[in-house]
C-alpha cells in the first residue's frame, strides 16, 4: 500500500524536513519540480539533501532552471529511522512529491519458501546425476 507525500522547501529558509513527525514507512521520494509562482526568475534553483542532521554533509539532488530545465525525477528512498533535510539555494521554492510505502514483512516468508523448493530441487538433481551415470556406462 502506498499514499501520497508532497512539501514544499523554500529558498533561504532553514532546512526543510523528511517527516515533520515520527513515521513507521518508508518514504520514496519521485519528483522536483519548480513552484509556478516563481518561475519569473531566471536563476537556478539548486536542491540539496542532507541525512543525519540539518548541518551534515549536504549532497546536490538537482539544479533546476525556469525555461530550461523545471522538473526532475528522482527515485530515493528513505527508511522510517532516517533523518532527511532538504536544503535550497535561489529564487524559486520547489515542489517535492512522491509516496510513502509500507515495508514489505513477506520477504522472510518469501524466502523460507525458496528454502524449501531448493531442497527439492537438490533431490531432483541428485537423482539426475544418478540417471546420467547410467548412460555413461552404455
Amino acid at each position: 500500500m502506498s499514499t501520497f507525500w508532497g512539501t514544499i522547501v523554500k529558498p533561504g529558509k532553514k532546512p526543510t524536513p523528511l517527516r515533520k513527525e515520527p513515521a513507521e514507512l518508508i518514504m520514496v521520494l519521485k519528483q522536483a519540480a519548480l513552484a509556478p509562482e516563481g518561475k519569473s526568475s531566471k536563476e537556478a534553483s539548486i536542491l540539496s539533501i542532507s541525512v543525519g542532521a540539518p548541518t551534515a554533509e549536504k549532497f546536490v539532488l538537482c539544479h533546476l532552471t525556469p525555461g530550461k530545465c523545471e522538473q526532475w525525477a528522482i527515485d530515493l528512498g528513505f527508511g522510517p529511522e532516517e533523518e532527511v533535510y532538504f536544503h535550497l539555494s535561489g529564487n524559486c521554492p520547489v515542489h517535492l512529491t512522491g509516496f510513502y510505502e509500507m515495508e514489505e514483512e513477506d520477504e522472510d516468508g518469501f524466502e523460507g519458501e525458496m528454502d524449501d523448493d531448493d531442497d527439492d530441487e537438490d533431490g531432483e538433481e541428485d537423482d539426475e546425476d544418478e540417471d546420467d551415470d547410467d548412460d555413461d556406462d552404455d
